[in-house]
């Protein structure tokens, strides 16, 4: 009722019909004059109440219109606070699995880091990290995410790196099947990189090693430590050259599509060859 009652459009027609029915009366009379003047006044009535009806339908529209703009502005804020949010939570919950791997090996240096390049000229997926010698990178230094071993460094300047992935022929990792024990190579191939996959070669003939089985860095070398997890065996092939057994291994990580690492840069047996 009050919605009712406060309608400035339904006010000025109720009193211009009102004004109507009494002039109305008037106009009964056979007097000239004052049909005149009421055939004036009406025409008058009628454009005050237009005029009054346009102006305010259009303060409507200006306010409604302020207001619209002022929850698109709204709007953008939130979005972009619900995507830092994310961001950070996402953030936050990668270095909390690095504060349980270093809490789980604390001999471990780890330094968090973002991707901000790709090689675009690599097949193996290569990437440069924003952090370097001034965070004391090293080349061969093993490059991690939550999910395990993606790679190693191959080229450091003050504030940057360069990562070579498991991906790639250059990577040489020492790696052993958890589950028998089996122990070979892992090194990328250019037939498998493209869906994700590297290889363990380098198998003794009676291996046992089966699908579905976990492969883990060795940590002989000095260059990775012992149990970095780095994929499972997805196939065991055999190699048309030399007819040597081989097992195609998937990494944890979808390491065409890393966002951020970290590099661990110091470790128990670090340079360090073992037997």
């Amino acid at each position: 009722m009050n919605d009712f009652l406060h309608n400035k459009n339904l006010k000025a027609l109720i009193i211009t019909l009102v004004i109507l029915i009494v002039m109305s009366v008037f106009s009964l009379t056979d007097n000239s004059f004052i049909s005149s003047v009421i055939n004036t006044a009406t025409k008058g009535l009628f454009q005050v109440t237009a005029a009054a009806a346009a102006s305010a339908d259009t303060v409507s529209y200006d306010d409604l219109k302020v207001e619209n703009e002022k929850l698109k502005e709204e709007n953008a804020e939130l979005r972009e606070q619900l995507a830092d949010y994310y961001d950070v939570k996402s953030e936050n919950e990668e270095l909390w699995n690095y504060y349980n791997l270093k809490k789980e090996n604390p001999s471990y240096t780890i330094v968090p880091a973002s991707v901000i390049k790709r090689d675009a000229n690599d097949d193996f997926y290569s990437f440069t990290l924003d952090i370097g010698s001034s965070s004391d990178v090293e080349v061969n230094d093993p490059v991690i995410t939550e999910n395990g071993l993606v790679g190693w460094v191959s080229q450091v300047d003050s504030a940057t790196c360069k990562v070579k992935t498991v991906l790639s022929p250059d990577t040489k990792a020492g790696a052993v099947d958890s589950v028998t024990g089996d122990s070979g190579i892992v090194s990328g191939s250019s037939t498998l990189c493209d869906d994700n996959l590297t290889q363990l070669t380098k198998l003794a003939e009676d291996n046992e090693i089966e699908v579905g089985d976990l492969i883990v860095t060795a940590g002989t070398g000095g260059v990775y430590p012992k149990n970095l997890i780095i994929g499972e065996v997805k196939e065991i092939k055999i190699n048309s050259y030399d007819t040597m057994k081989y097992a195609v291994i998937e990494p944890y990580e979808d390491i065409r599509a890393v966002t951020s690492a970290a590099v661990i840069t110091d470790f128990d047996g670090k340079g360090e060859t073992g037997e």
